[in-house]
């Protein structure tokens, strides 16, 4: 057993360096990104989405973005938004502006939660509060630090698990402490495009003889499948956020953007430098804005 978990540790290091910006050890920083204490989570069952399927291999790479591929329509999460989805617009000065479908049915708290404190323009004239190239943006509080804040609920509240929406690269997700009940003000944007993903796979097998889903299992407590982590190695994503983290959300609009804020110059606390700010951030139906 002890040998185990030398084991394991090694690979935190390796899985460390593959990741071009320390992206685990980053995680630590980013609320959120490590186990939680205890399991205090809303499994939502009742939802009107389809079981998950096995990822759609793109039939060529044409340098498009893989979830804005007509391929990737097939999957939930990807579908362009319809008349009268409830959406979200980001304008990031300096940088445009980043669209996303908000899934309002499937984690109600969370949205509304998001829903209510944009249009009180909380998030209006913000920071960004820390940035991982290759992982995440953050953003959510008033000066950028990345501190905890309060819900409309008057605390934190609980994750809302969804088995078909996943942490993969678009997706908008709730932060938190990695504590039950957490949830609050902050969000991130999760950016690791799937050559990452695919470039974990040789240091781990290679050289400490894990695969990548006994990784996630022994590391984050993360079960996945063999075809689970294939929809990461296709779309791009984190994974080892699954079951850590609400997804509210899925970019549909705005990669570009995303992949730009992710290059920014960050100090070495992550936080951008010079500060980018959150211009507004808009609440509306599609095809009514």
């Amino acid at each position: 057993m002890r040998d185990r978990r030398l084991t394991i540790e090694r690979a935190r290091v390796v899985f460390r360096c593959v990741l071009v910006a320390g992206i685990v050890l980053a995680a630590a920083l980013l609320a959120g990104c490590g186990k939680k204490s205890g399991n205090n989570t809303t499994a939502v069952t009742n939802t009107p989405t389809p079981t998950v399927p096995g990822p759609v291999i793109p039939t060529e790479d044409d340098g498009t973005e893989p979830a804005l591929r007509p391929e990737a329509q097939e999957i939930y999460q990807f579908r362009t938004p319809v008349q009268g989805d409830l959406c979200a617009e980001f304008t990031v000065t300096g940088y445009g502006a980043i669209r996303v479908k908000l899934f309002a049915a499937e984690t109600r708290k969370a949205v509304e939660n998001f829903k209510t404190l944009a249009e009180n323009g909380f998030y209006d004239g913000t920071k960004i509060a820390r940035i991982i190239e290759d992982y995440c943006v953050q953003a959510g509080d008033k000066e950028g630090l990345g501190v905890s804040g309060e819900s409309i609920y008057g605390g934190g509240f609980a994750d809302e698990i969804v088995d078909t929406l996943r942490p993969v690269r678009g997706a908008l997700c709730m932060a938190n402490l990695g504590t039950e009940s957490s949830n609050t003000i902050q969000f991130f944007f999760v950016q690791t495009k799937a050559e990452v993903v695919r470039s974990l796979r040789d240091p781990l097998e290679n050289r400490f003889h894990l695969s990548l889903s006994q990784y996630l299992k022994e590391a984050y407590d993360t079960e996945m499948s063999d075809n689970e982590l294939a929809y990461y190695e296709v779309y791009g994503g984190a994974p080892w956020l699954y079951g850590h983290n609400t997804v509210f959300g899925q970019i549909y609009e705005g990669f570009e953007v995303l992949d730009a804020l992710a290059e920014a110059k960050v100090t070495s606390r992550l936080r951008p430098n010079p500060p980018i700010v959150i211009e507004k951030v808009r609440i509306f139906r599609y095809g009514e804005q």
